[in-house]
């Protein structure tokens, strides 16, 4: 008996501790966003820093800094044209890795991945360059039609040093780029270097919590704080059950959510 009561001791002490620890948790966090104020989801504070207002890569700041602009990729994806031919040698290459792939898995039906990696003939760094190139088509592609006129008359290489470097700041968040492609939807609202912007500070904090879901809550968050969107980038419609996971952590909006049901 004196045992039991013993261990019941221990775990409503080690309960209480839990507790008091969340309860300071939930306080701090409580505290950072009431201690915010709303100048940096203001609009009129949005512009502050910027050429202009709107949401196009030349009211970016970056816009600005040419010495980015002209300097090439490393690996030369910022002038690859996936032409005709370049397609087809990509095609080819697919079905032929394919063929060795069920050829080799016939004699060795309990490979690993490593040595399935290692038996494929396929040019890699030719396949992963087009896959990239792909990628960044896709994204620049994607913004223009969202924002019609974001691109205007920036060169297309500019355009892809300027997807990659987007990019990039995923992989600061320890995010992979290609699985957060809202990383450059972020980018494209609040610029590059927002993480150096005291003006999107608890932005960053938010973001860096959870990057692969906390990045789709602040875009669609500055979407509807700042611009005054119903609706995210994908057309859903913006409501407290949609940002439910944001509230307590970003500044409730002037302007409460909507109801799901409403």
């Amino acid at each position: 008996m004196k045992i039991k009561l013993l261990l019941l001791s221990v775990v409503l002490v080690l309960t209480a501790c839990e507790s008091k620890t969340l309860k300071d948790t939930r306080y701090q966090m409580t505290k950072e966003v009431k201690d915010a104020t709303y100048t940096y989801v203001n609009f009129e504070k949005f512009k502050e820093g910027r050429p202009c207002a709107e949401v196009n890569f030349n009211c970016l700041p970056e816009s600005l800094d040419k010495s980015w602009q002209s300097k090439p990729l490393k690996d030369g994806l910022d002038t690859l044209d996936i032409t005709s031919e370049v397609e087809k040698k990509y095609d080819l290459a697919i079905k032929a890795s394919n063929k060795q792939y069920h050829e080799y898995m016939k004699k060795h039906p309990n490979a690993t991945r490593k040595e399935i990696m290692l038996i494929s003939s396929l040019d890699r760094d030719f396949f992963e360059k087009v896959d990239e190139k792909r990628f960044l088509v896709e994204m620049e592609e994607s913004l223009e039609k969202e924002f019609p006129g974001f691109w205007r008359e920036v060169k297309k290489p500019v355009r892809y040093r300027w997807l990659r470097r987007a990019m990039n700041k995923a992989k600061k968040f320890g995010d992979d780029p290609k699985q957060n492609n809202l990383m450059i939807e972020l980018c494209a609202r609040i610029g590059l270097d927002f993480d150096l912007d005291k003006k999107w500070k608890i932005i960053t904090k938010f973001v860096a919590k959870d990057p692969r879901n906390h990045t789709a809550y602040a875009v669609d968050y500055i979407d509807y704080t700042v611009f005054n969107k119903t609706h995210d980038w994908t057309g859903t419609r913006i409501t407290d059950w949609s940002m439910r996971r944001a509230n307590g952590q970003l500044p409730s909006p002037k302007k409460p959510y909507p109801k799901l049901n409403d």
